[in-house]
């Protein structure tokens, strides 16, 4: 593992600690603060795959937002507006 690597999943795993403690609506409120943003960073993608993971673990619907391959593996997401419907425990355009 180089470096990069390394520093890479421990910036993911800080994202993780603090995801896991925020409610569904908190989670959403950060996806929504990411499509309100037009930058790219290394930074923002250990966020994205740290919020993406905690959404997928907390079995909420990603199907409105997220292209997946045929294993179900996400390819992309839509960077847009979500609402999270809590019945349907999915996120919504």
């Amino acid at each position: 593992m180089t470096n990069f690597e390394s520093y890479a999943q421990v910036r993911i795993g800080f994202y993780q600690a603090r995801f896991q403690s925020e409610t569904n609506n908190q989670l959403v409120n950060d996806f929504n603060s990411l499509a309100a943003s037009r930058g790219w960073t290394a930074e923002r993608s250990y966020y994205t795959e740290a919020l993406i993971n905690e959404l997928q673990r907390r079995g909420i619907d990603l199907s409105a937002i997220a292209e997946t391959n045929t294993d179900g593996k996400i390819l992309s997401i839509k960077n847009c507006r979500v609402q999270y419907d809590e019945k349907q425990n999915a996120l919504i355009l």
